[in-house]
């Protein structure tokens, strides 16, 4: 060998990060942000807000000691790392992409997934690599809710008809006006 060695690409985990008071608040000063963190895959990624329990803290006392934890496998077969999900709090519920999970349960974490505890929202996507024994952990802020960027939960809005026109009003079950609703619509009597 000539001594040089080639590095594999780790396989990040990139987790934006959002509370509503996170301009107010030192919530996210405890994490390492804008800058990957190695872990070893064998070993989970643990968030809490107990330091002596968890890889990464949140300050906040409303966050469990440890609330959340992500560990790494290998599916038979397959060369990348895939992640599993687990809530770690006995009082508060996780959210993962819309279905909660309580204490000790597990997911599989999806490509892309939005997680959701207290007042919180993390929006976690993975880039693969090619790596088996290690991974990276990119911790970002977001300046809005990820749940808004990603249109769940956004209220649906009053229907606007094509004229521009709000939506018509009724009285006793019949139209307020005798005008169809559509172009193409006929009123029956």
């Amino acid at each position: 060998m000539n001594g040089i060695e080639t590095e594999e690409l780790l396989t990040c985990l990139h987790v934006h990060l959002f509370h509503p008071d996170q301009a107010s608040h030192p919530l996210f000063h405890s994490l390492p942000l804008n800058n990957p963190h190695t872990m070893d895959a064998e070993d989970p990624l643990r968030l809490g807000r107990d330091g002596q329990a968890c890889t990464f803290v949140l300050n906040d006392t409303c966050v469990s000691r440890k609330q959340l934890s992500i560990q790494a496998y290998k599916k038979a077969g397959s060369a990348c790392l895939s992640f599993l999900i687990q809530n770690m709090s006995q009082k508060g519920k996780l959210v993962v992409g819309g279905s909660e999970l309580r204490y000790l349960e597990r997911a599989e974490l999806d490509d892309k997934v939005l997680l959701r505890f207290g007042r919180y929202e993390l929006l976690i996507f993975q880039e693969l690599g090619e790596s088996q024994n290690k991974f990276e952990v990119l911790f970002q802020t977001c300046n809005t809710a990820p749940s808004q960027e990603t249109g769940v939960d956004v209220p649906c809005r009053q229907p606007i008809m094509v004229s521009g026109e709000p939506w018509r009003n009724f009285q006793n079950g019949e139209p307020t006006s005798r005008d169809p609703l559509e172009s193409d619509e006929t009123i029956l009597l």
